[in-house]
């Protein structure tokens, strides 16, 4: 186990990260959730975050790579009936923060010329999509943790 948990705390959340970056639909409850104020924190900033995108996070999934400890690791949540028609999730497992091309099959979102991209911080940015409904999207993660982009 990571307890306590406040002093694994990035353990804890790069857990709880991937689960709910993946949409695991579980119920996570008892008195073991948390063991301070500062967990309890960081636990609420993560539901939230699954609460307001939970359509496109309980959408259907398309693995862009496997996950294997040795580079970024990501997918891509679509439902092209959503205003969110997609949601691109990475992982960095490595010890540095690495920023890379992906190149992300758009396709099962809907969209056809163009992705309009929008992070956590809320920063937009608009991508091509091309003939084979690719787009390429560069993308920065900071060691050991998650970032992800809404797709419009």
């Amino acid at each position: 186990t990571i307890e306590p948990l406040d002093q694994h705390l990035d353990h804890y959340e790069r857990m709880i990260e991937s689960n709910l970056g993946l949409g695991v639909q579980a119920c996570y409850r008892g008195p073991r959730l948390f063991d301070t104020e500062r967990t309890r924190t960081m636990l609420r900033s993560k539901v939230d975050w699954f609460k307001a995108h939970r359509d496109i996070l309980e959408s259907d999934v398309i693995h862009g790579r496997r996950a294997d400890a040795r580079d970024l690791d990501w997918m891509l949540h679509v439902n092209p009936k959503l205003k969110e028609k997609g949601m691109l999730v990475v992982f960095n497992p490595l010890e540095t923060a690495v920023t890379r091309k992906l190149r992300v099959n758009v396709y099962y979102t809907g969209l056809k010329d163009t992705v309009r991209l929008r992070d956590a911080e809320g920063a937009r940015t608009q991508a091509g999509i091309g003939r084979d409904y690719s787009s390429d999207l560069d993308v920065t993660v900071p060691a050991q943790s998650m970032r992800w982009w809404s797709m419009e």
